[in-house]
């Protein structure tokens, strides 16, 4: 008999309620003859040959734990991802605690949908010429450190000037991403199948800077001019960078695009209205 692919999981650590959940899906994938192969503890990437012996990978947590998971795939494109919600307000984690087995059993059979959704690769070229480099899903922000008055730098879009900024900070958001820090910023909510960035300088100071939404096609390059104080790349809420002066953020369209697994009654209206409480 030939042998079921096992379901990747990775649970929010220190965590009773989601280690609960995950051994209660560990028994009920057992009984259905499916291997259940836990990925919390992996260090460093999660290889492609894991990636492709499994069905599908379930996060058990929050969107800062379906976040950590995807940063930590070696490909993005791999596997199908389904976040499991353990609090109130996740938009990437949309399947209640109460609804996971039936959902997960329900993907199983193949009546799920899979959304495809962008993601950014960010370069951070030293002044010297040394990069570095990351992938993300949600949003990447140039930040001040906290004794740094304010961040100066330059707005490039495929190589042409839109706006010399002066701000806290500077955000670029996936559609995904419009819901989190962005949405803070006071930036625009973006459905996920419009392929368009969203821009937004943070605290500017100048009455002029304004969120702008751009073709998610286009490259964005931020230089920084000032400050020679402290700032960071702060990518996803997770990975930060010290960003000096005459350093440039290169932000481009990945290759790779993550798959999110949802349940096809989850309209994006309905999660606005669940999440945001809109009337």
């Amino acid at each position: 008999m030939k042998k079921l692919e096992p379901i990747l999981v990775s649970v929010k650590k220190d965590d009773p309620q989601a280690q609960k959940a995950e051994q209660e899906l560990k028994k009920w994938l057992h009984r259905s003859g499916r291997e259940m192969v836990d990925v919390t503890d992996t260090k460093g990437e999660i290889p492609e040959a894991t990636l492709k012996k499994a069905l599908f990978s379930v996060v058990i947590g929050g969107d800062g734990t379906f976040l950590s998971l995807v940063r930590r795939l070696a490909r993005k494109d791999l596997l199908p991802v389904m976040g499991v919600n353990l609090g109130s307000l996740g938009f990437i984690t949309d399947i209640s605690r109460e609804q996971m087995l039936e959902a997960i059993g329900q993907a199983i059979k193949g009546k799920f949908a899979v959304e495809k959704r962008p993601l950014l690769h960010v370069e951070l070229i030293r002044k010297k010429g040394a990069k570095e480099s990351t992938t993300i899903f949600n949003d990447v922000c140039l930040s001040k450190g906290a004794g740094t008055a304010l961040l100066k730098f330059d707005v490039n879009l495929n190589g042409e000037l839109l706006s010399h900024v002066r701000a806290d900070g500077y955000l670029v958001a996936t559609p995904t991403g419009s819901t989190a820090y962005s949405l803070s910023a006071g930036g625009p909510l973006i459905h996920p199948s419009v392929e368009g960035l969203v821009l937004i300088p943070i605290c500017a100071h100048s009455l002029s800077a304004r969120p702008i939404v751009i073709p998610l096609n286009q490259t964005v390059e931020l230089k920084i001019k000032e400050p020679k104080e402290q700032a960071y790349l702060v990518c996803d809420g997770q990975v930060s960078f010290d960003v000096s002066h005459g350093d440039r953020v290169r932000v481009s369209l990945s290759e790779q695009k993550l798959q999110l697994l949802r349940p096809p009654s989850h309209g994006w209206s309905e999660a606005l209205r669940s999440k945001l409480k809109m009337a």
